[in-house]
Protein backbone atom coordinates (compact mmCIF):
# COMPACT_ATOMS: atom_id res chain seq x y z
CA UNK A 1 0.00 0.00 0.00
CA UNK A 2 1.43 3.38 -1.03
CA UNK A 3 1.97 6.25 1.37
CA UNK A 4 -0.58 8.32 -0.57
CA UNK A 5 -3.31 5.69 -0.03
CA UNK A 6 -2.41 5.56 3.66
CA UNK A 7 -2.76 9.32 3.93
CA UNK A 8 -6.14 9.24 2.13
CA UNK A 9 -7.47 6.51 4.45
CA UNK A 10 -6.27 8.42 7.48
CA UNK A 11 -8.01 11.53 6.23
CA UNK A 12 -11.31 9.65 5.79
CA UNK A 13 -11.07 8.13 9.27
CA UNK A 14 -10.24 11.54 10.69
CA UNK A 15 -13.33 13.04 9.07
CA UNK A 16 -15.49 10.29 10.59
CA UNK A 17 -13.99 10.86 14.03
CA UNK A 18 -14.67 14.57 13.72
CA UNK A 19 -18.30 13.87 12.76
CA UNK A 20 -17.78 15.08 9.18
CA UNK A 21 -18.27 11.83 7.29
CA UNK A 22 -20.04 11.26 3.98
CA UNK A 23 -22.32 14.17 3.09
CA UNK A 24 -21.47 15.73 6.42
CA UNK A 25 -23.04 12.83 8.34
CA UNK A 26 -21.55 11.19 11.39
CA UNK A 27 -20.07 7.70 11.13
CA UNK A 28 -23.23 5.98 12.43
CA UNK A 29 -25.55 7.76 9.99
CA UNK A 30 -23.14 7.32 7.07
CA UNK A 31 -22.95 3.56 7.61
CA UNK A 32 -26.74 3.26 7.78
CA UNK A 33 -27.24 5.32 4.62
CA UNK A 34 -27.17 2.36 2.15
CA UNK A 35 -29.76 0.47 4.20
CA UNK A 36 -32.00 3.52 4.42
CA UNK A 37 -31.67 4.09 0.68
CA UNK A 38 -32.56 0.45 -0.02
CA UNK A 39 -35.72 0.72 2.08
CA UNK A 40 -36.76 3.96 0.38
CA UNK A 41 -36.28 2.60 -3.15
CA UNK A 42 -37.64 -0.92 -2.70
CA UNK A 43 -40.21 -0.39 0.06
CA UNK A 44 -41.13 3.27 0.46
CA UNK A 45 -41.61 4.10 -3.24
CA UNK A 46 -43.69 0.98 -4.10
CA UNK A 47 -45.94 1.60 -1.11
CA UNK A 48 -46.31 5.23 -2.13
CA UNK A 49 -47.36 4.15 -5.65
CA UNK A 50 -49.94 1.73 -4.23
CA UNK A 51 -51.34 4.44 -1.94
CA UNK A 52 -51.56 6.80 -4.92
CA UNK A 53 -53.48 4.26 -7.01
CA UNK A 54 -55.86 3.51 -4.15
CA UNK A 55 -57.28 7.05 -4.43
CA UNK A 56 -57.77 7.00 -8.20
CA UNK A 57 -60.98 6.31 -10.15
CA UNK A 58 -61.65 3.02 -11.92
CA UNK A 59 -63.71 2.82 -15.10
CA UNK A 60 -64.04 -0.37 -17.19
CA UNK A 61 -60.51 -1.79 -17.29
CA UNK A 62 -59.03 1.69 -17.03
CA UNK A 63 -57.68 3.84 -14.22
CA UNK A 64 -58.74 7.47 -14.46
CA UNK A 65 -56.46 10.10 -12.95
CA UNK A 66 -59.20 11.52 -10.75
CA UNK A 67 -58.93 11.35 -6.98
CA UNK A 68 -61.76 9.70 -5.12
CA UNK A 69 -62.46 7.81 -1.88
CA UNK A 70 -64.66 5.25 -3.60
CA UNK A 71 -62.19 2.35 -3.26
CA UNK A 72 -61.92 2.96 0.47
CA UNK A 73 -65.57 3.66 1.23
CA UNK A 74 -67.25 1.11 -1.03
CA UNK A 75 -64.61 -1.63 -1.10
CA UNK A 76 -62.46 -1.70 2.04
CA UNK A 77 -65.43 -0.90 4.30
CA UNK A 78 -67.83 -3.29 2.54
CA UNK A 79 -69.20 -6.31 4.40
CA UNK A 80 -67.52 -8.72 1.99
CA UNK A 81 -64.04 -7.29 2.50
CA UNK A 82 -64.48 -6.97 6.27
CA UNK A 83 -65.62 -10.61 6.52
CA UNK A 84 -62.67 -11.66 4.38
CA UNK A 85 -60.32 -9.66 6.59
CA UNK A 86 -61.67 -11.41 9.68
CA UNK A 87 -61.34 -14.82 8.01
CA UNK A 88 -57.76 -14.01 6.96
CA UNK A 89 -56.78 -12.91 10.46
CA UNK A 90 -58.30 -16.07 11.93
CA UNK A 91 -56.31 -18.14 9.44
CA UNK A 92 -53.12 -16.21 10.27
CA UNK A 93 -53.50 -16.60 14.03
CA UNK A 94 -54.48 -20.28 13.75
CA UNK A 95 -51.55 -21.10 11.47
CA UNK A 96 -49.18 -19.24 13.80
CA UNK A 97 -50.36 -21.14 16.89
CA UNK A 98 -50.34 -24.56 15.20
CA UNK A 99 -46.90 -23.91 13.70
CA UNK A 100 -45.62 -22.90 17.14
CA UNK A 101 -46.93 -26.16 18.64
CA UNK A 102 -44.97 -28.19 16.08
CA UNK A 103 -41.88 -25.98 15.79
CA UNK A 104 -41.05 -25.50 19.47
CA UNK A 105 -40.44 -29.20 20.25
CA UNK A 106 -38.29 -29.46 17.12
CA UNK A 107 -36.19 -26.44 18.12
CA UNK A 108 -35.96 -27.71 21.69
CA UNK A 109 -34.75 -31.12 20.52
CA UNK A 110 -32.16 -29.62 18.18
CA UNK A 111 -30.84 -27.41 20.98
CA UNK A 112 -30.73 -29.76 23.95
CA UNK A 113 -30.70 -33.29 22.51
CA UNK A 114 -28.11 -32.89 19.75
CA UNK A 115 -24.71 -31.28 19.37
CA UNK A 116 -24.48 -27.73 18.11
CA UNK A 117 -23.16 -28.84 14.72
CA UNK A 118 -25.79 -31.54 14.30
CA UNK A 119 -28.54 -29.12 15.34
CA UNK A 120 -27.51 -26.66 12.64
CA UNK A 121 -27.24 -29.43 10.03
CA UNK A 122 -30.71 -30.80 10.84
CA UNK A 123 -32.13 -27.29 10.78
CA UNK A 124 -30.64 -26.77 7.34
CA UNK A 125 -32.33 -29.98 6.15
CA UNK A 126 -35.65 -28.25 6.83
CA UNK A 127 -34.73 -25.73 4.12
CA UNK A 128 -34.33 -28.41 1.42
CA UNK A 129 -38.02 -28.28 0.35
CA UNK A 130 -37.48 -24.61 -0.53
CA UNK A 131 -35.20 -25.70 -3.36
CA UNK A 132 -38.41 -26.17 -5.33
CA UNK A 133 -41.11 -23.58 -5.99
CA UNK A 134 -43.98 -23.08 -3.56
CA UNK A 135 -46.47 -24.14 -6.23
CA UNK A 136 -44.81 -27.55 -6.60
CA UNK A 137 -44.73 -28.01 -2.83
CA UNK A 138 -48.44 -27.22 -2.60
CA UNK A 139 -49.51 -29.37 -5.55
CA UNK A 140 -47.45 -32.21 -4.12
CA UNK A 141 -50.19 -32.77 -1.54
CA UNK A 142 -52.69 -33.79 -4.24
CA UNK A 143 -51.35 -37.36 -4.65
CA UNK A 144 -50.97 -37.63 -0.87
CA UNK A 145 -54.25 -36.25 0.49
CA UNK A 146 -56.52 -36.62 -2.55
CA UNK A 147 -59.44 -39.08 -2.74
CA UNK A 148 -57.23 -41.55 -4.61
CA UNK A 149 -54.10 -40.42 -2.80
CA UNK A 150 -51.66 -42.36 -0.67
CA UNK A 151 -53.33 -41.67 2.70
CA UNK A 152 -56.76 -42.83 1.55
CA UNK A 153 -55.25 -45.84 -0.20
CA UNK A 154 -53.53 -46.94 3.03
CA UNK A 155 -56.68 -46.42 5.11
CA UNK A 156 -58.80 -48.36 2.63
CA UNK A 157 -56.24 -51.16 2.39
CA UNK A 158 -56.12 -51.56 6.17
CA UNK A 159 -59.90 -51.48 6.43
CA UNK A 160 -59.84 -48.40 8.66
CA UNK A 161 -62.46 -46.74 6.46
CA UNK A 162 -64.86 -48.01 3.84
CA UNK A 163 -64.65 -44.98 1.57
CA UNK A 164 -62.12 -42.22 0.88
CA UNK A 165 -62.00 -39.41 3.43
CA UNK A 166 -63.20 -36.27 1.69
CA UNK A 167 -62.02 -33.84 4.38
CA UNK A 168 -58.36 -34.61 3.74
CA UNK A 169 -58.33 -32.44 0.62
CA UNK A 170 -59.84 -29.03 -0.23
CA UNK A 171 -60.63 -28.33 3.40
CA UNK A 172 -59.36 -26.40 6.39
CA UNK A 173 -57.21 -29.43 7.21
CA UNK A 174 -55.39 -29.49 3.87
CA UNK A 175 -55.00 -25.73 3.99
CA UNK A 176 -53.42 -25.95 7.44
CA UNK A 177 -51.09 -28.73 6.29
CA UNK A 178 -49.94 -26.57 3.37
CA UNK A 179 -49.22 -23.62 5.63
CA UNK A 180 -47.43 -25.81 8.15
CA UNK A 181 -45.17 -27.31 5.51
CA UNK A 182 -44.19 -23.89 4.19
CA UNK A 183 -43.64 -22.02 7.44
CA UNK A 184 -42.42 -24.56 9.99
CA UNK A 185 -38.79 -23.60 9.44
CA UNK A 186 -39.57 -19.88 9.81
CA UNK A 187 -40.85 -20.59 13.31
CA UNK A 188 -38.29 -23.22 14.35
CA UNK A 189 -35.15 -21.33 13.31
CA UNK A 190 -35.66 -18.19 15.48
CA UNK A 191 -36.69 -20.34 18.46
CA UNK A 192 -33.57 -22.49 18.02
CA UNK A 193 -31.37 -19.37 17.91
CA UNK A 194 -33.06 -18.00 21.02
CA UNK A 195 -32.62 -21.30 22.87
CA UNK A 196 -28.96 -21.42 21.84
CA UNK A 197 -28.36 -18.12 23.63
CA UNK A 198 -29.56 -19.42 27.01
CA UNK A 199 -26.70 -19.59 29.50
CA UNK A 200 -26.16 -23.16 30.66
CA UNK A 201 -25.38 -21.84 34.15
CA UNK A 202 -29.00 -20.74 34.51
CA UNK A 203 -30.21 -24.25 33.81
CA UNK A 204 -27.66 -25.67 36.25
CA UNK A 205 -28.78 -23.17 38.88
CA UNK A 206 -32.38 -24.27 38.47
CA UNK A 207 -31.33 -27.89 38.89
CA UNK A 208 -29.28 -26.97 41.96
CA UNK A 209 -32.35 -25.33 43.48
CA UNK A 210 -34.17 -28.65 42.96
CA UNK A 211 -36.17 -27.39 40.02
CA UNK A 212 -37.43 -30.32 37.98
CA UNK A 213 -37.45 -30.40 34.16
CA UNK A 214 -40.96 -28.96 34.01
CA UNK A 215 -40.22 -26.18 36.50
CA UNK A 216 -36.97 -25.32 34.70
CA UNK A 217 -38.76 -25.13 31.38
CA UNK A 218 -41.60 -23.04 32.77
CA UNK A 219 -39.46 -20.59 34.75
CA UNK A 220 -36.21 -20.45 32.79
CA UNK A 221 -36.20 -21.97 29.31
CA UNK A 222 -39.51 -20.81 27.92
CA UNK A 223 -39.34 -17.18 29.20
CA UNK A 224 -35.83 -16.79 27.78
CA UNK A 225 -36.95 -18.22 24.41
CA UNK A 226 -39.83 -15.74 24.00
CA UNK A 227 -37.83 -13.42 21.69
CA UNK A 228 -37.43 -16.31 19.26
CA UNK A 229 -41.11 -17.19 19.62
CA UNK A 230 -42.04 -13.57 18.85
CA UNK A 231 -39.85 -13.37 15.74
CA UNK A 232 -41.06 -16.75 14.50
CA UNK A 233 -44.68 -15.71 15.09
CA UNK A 234 -44.09 -12.51 13.14
CA UNK A 235 -42.63 -14.41 10.17
CA UNK A 236 -45.37 -17.03 10.19
CA UNK A 237 -48.29 -14.63 10.60
CA UNK A 238 -47.11 -12.17 7.96
CA UNK A 239 -46.36 -14.93 5.44
CA UNK A 240 -49.63 -16.75 6.15
CA UNK A 241 -51.93 -13.75 5.68
CA UNK A 242 -50.05 -12.79 2.53
CA UNK A 243 -49.99 -16.24 0.95
CA UNK A 244 -51.88 -16.78 -2.31
CA UNK A 245 -50.91 -20.31 -3.36
CA UNK A 246 -52.18 -22.31 -0.37
CA UNK A 247 -55.72 -20.82 -0.21
CA UNK A 248 -55.99 -20.99 -4.00
CA UNK A 249 -55.14 -24.70 -4.35
CA UNK A 250 -55.79 -26.36 -0.97
CA UNK A 251 -58.75 -24.53 0.57
CA UNK A 252 -62.42 -25.32 0.18
CA UNK A 253 -62.95 -22.21 -1.92
CA UNK A 254 -63.10 -19.59 0.83
CA UNK A 255 -61.33 -16.39 -0.11
CA UNK A 256 -58.61 -14.63 1.84
CA UNK A 257 -57.50 -11.04 1.41
CA UNK A 258 -54.71 -12.04 -0.97
CA UNK A 259 -57.08 -13.97 -3.24
CA UNK A 260 -59.45 -10.99 -3.17
CA UNK A 261 -56.65 -8.66 -4.26
CA UNK A 262 -55.69 -11.09 -7.01
CA UNK A 263 -59.26 -11.28 -8.28
CA UNK A 264 -59.60 -7.48 -8.34
CA UNK A 265 -56.57 -7.25 -10.63
CA UNK A 266 -57.12 -10.41 -12.67
CA UNK A 267 -60.80 -9.95 -13.49
CA UNK A 268 -60.86 -6.27 -14.36
CA UNK A 269 -57.48 -4.63 -13.72
CA UNK A 270 -59.09 -2.74 -10.85
CA UNK A 271 -55.89 -1.31 -9.40
CA UNK A 272 -57.60 1.26 -7.12
CA UNK A 273 -59.59 -1.43 -5.28
CA UNK A 274 -56.60 -3.76 -5.13
CA UNK A 275 -54.39 -0.93 -3.88
CA UNK A 276 -56.84 0.09 -1.15
CA UNK A 277 -57.21 -3.48 0.11
CA UNK A 278 -53.43 -3.96 0.00
CA UNK A 279 -52.76 -0.87 2.09
CA UNK A 280 -55.45 -1.90 4.58
CA UNK A 281 -53.79 -5.33 4.88
CA UNK A 282 -50.41 -3.66 5.36
CA UNK A 283 -51.79 -1.52 8.18
CA UNK A 284 -53.21 -4.62 9.90
CA UNK A 285 -49.86 -6.42 9.59
CA UNK A 286 -47.95 -3.45 11.00
CA UNK A 287 -50.41 -3.25 13.90
CA UNK A 288 -49.91 -6.95 14.68
CA UNK A 289 -46.12 -6.68 14.56
CA UNK A 290 -46.12 -3.50 16.67
CA UNK A 291 -48.38 -5.06 19.32
CA UNK A 292 -46.30 -8.26 19.36
CA UNK A 293 -43.01 -6.47 19.92
CA UNK A 294 -44.53 -4.21 22.55
CA UNK A 295 -45.22 -7.33 24.58
CA UNK A 296 -41.96 -9.22 23.90
CA UNK A 297 -38.51 -7.61 23.93
CA UNK A 298 -36.42 -8.96 21.04
CA UNK A 299 -33.38 -6.74 21.58
CA UNK A 300 -31.20 -9.61 22.86
CA UNK A 301 -31.75 -11.93 19.91
CA UNK A 302 -31.64 -9.02 17.46
CA UNK A 303 -28.11 -8.16 18.62
CA UNK A 304 -26.80 -11.68 18.17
Amino acid sequence: MSSKETVDDSAVLSRFRDGNGVLGLSEEYALSLPTALWFVVFLGLPIAVIVYYSFLTYSTFNVVQEFTLYSWQETVLSDTVIDTFVRTLVVGVTVTLVTLVFAYPIAYYLRFQTSELMGIILLLFMVIPFWTSELIRVLGWYPILGRSGMVNWVLLSLGVTSEPLRWLMFSNFSQLVGYLQNYLVFMAAPIYISLSQIDEDLLDASETLRGGPIATFRNVTFPLSLPGVAIGSMFTFVLAVGNLTVPSFLSSGESTITTLIYLEVNRGLNYPNAGAISIALLVVIFAFVFALFRVVDISDIAQS
